[in-house]
């Protein structure tokens, strides 16, 4: 049975305890042999909580998951004046007024949604329902995104439209007037946040991010020819595909190990578009020829822990017992495949 708590804190900024005392109960994820912890609460938000922070700890039974209009009122208590709320089945979008378009993304997460669970009850992948209920925050224009965006992810607010925030739970974004580009952020990043809320995928675990981004790029490709911009799942991804297309005459022996064993390629600027369309292509190529041991090696992976990071050598490991070869017969096998892809 989870173990829960309630712990009553305060936060931790450049070294001081800040603000008023906060109190949350929750599912211990972690416990640290020095005191800290790390708390699931009622909404799905994870705390990682230092033992210099906790006032008070008292054990309890685990809460129950807290309802849509609850959230509302929470969030609406938390965000900035001006924001307003949208339902759907499965989501609460906070909004700042323009419910229009909070229903035109209420209607693609619910596509998706439908399309994410369908695709992997076909591949007889069992997934669980989310937990909480799902949250969207979408922001009134760039501005405005920049604003909240700062808070929670710092300098790399400028160069993105959306993410899914690991420890909010939340998937924020803001309207662009590029519409293709705009679907395909919306439909990535929420692909992020069901992957993390059904079980696929274990928060602030090492999930490679080859891993990661490549299965929100297998689905994230817009259809401009659909009057929701999105049809479904596995289409080949045009950007993505250019960008192996630019990538593969350059690309050197080893790519596929330094993707496998590390996410540095990916945060580097020199570096990131490559390893982005390689990440992609790698999993459209698993998922049409290797599904088996594709599926097999993600199970794995969802197994994994919060906090406990895996060497270089191991996450090859993993990926040559799931797919019964080596790094070396795999790219081989990859490449020919990628070739023939149009």
């Amino acid at each position: 049975m989870a173990t829960a708590d309630q712990v009553v804190f305060r936060d931790l900024k450049d070294g001081k305890l800040v603000g008023e005392k906060r109190v949350v109960e929750g599912e211990v994820l972690v416990e640290a042999s020095d005191g800290g912890v790390m708390l699931q609460g009622d909404d799905g938000r994870i705390w990682s909580i230092q033992p210099e922070q906790i006032t008070h700890r008292e054990n309890g039974p685990p809460p129950s998951p807290i309802t849509a209009s609850e959230l509302e009122n929470r969030m609406l208590s938390e965000l900035p004046a001006g924001f307003d709320a949208f339902h759907t089945a499965h989501y609460v979008i906070m909004h700042q007024g323009n419910t229009e378009y909070a229903r035109d993304v209420g209607t693609l997460f619910e596509s998706l949604y439908r399309a994410f669970f369908t695709f992997w009850k076909n591949q007889r992948v069992s997934l669980d329902e989310p937990k909480y209920p799902l949250v969207a925050v979408v922001l009134r224009d760039r501005n405005a995104f920049l604003r909240h965006a700062s808070a929670e992810i710092g300098e790399t607010a400028q160069s993105v439209i959306g993410y899914y925030h690991l420890e909010s739970n939340w998937m924020t974004t803001y309207r662009v007037a590029n519409i293709e580009r705009n679907i395909a952020t919306i439909i990535h990043e929420a692909t992020h946040q069901l992957a993390y809320n059904c079980g696929l995928q274990t928060r602030f675990a090492d999930n490679p991010m080859w891993v990661s981004e490549g299965l929100a790029m297998f689905f994230e490709s817009p259809d401009l020819s659909n009057p929701r911009g999105w049809r479904g799942v596995g289409r080949v991804n045009i950007v993505n595909l250019k960008r192996w297309r630019r990538y593969q005459p350059k690309r050197p022996s080893d790519s596929l190990v330094t993707m496998f064993a590390d996410d540095s390629r990916f945060r580097s600027a020199a570096t990131a578009e490559d390893a982005y369309g390689e990440s992609w292509a790698m999993t459209y190529f698993a998922i049409r020829t290797m599904k088996e041991e594709y599926i097999k090696y993600l199970q794995e992976l969802s197994k994994s822990e919060p906090l406990r990071e895996r060497t270089g050598r191991e996450r090859i490991e993993m990926v040559e017992s799931a797919f019964g070869m080596s790094v070396k017969e795999l790219d081989e096998k990859f490449v020919n495949y990628m070739m023939r892809v149009r």
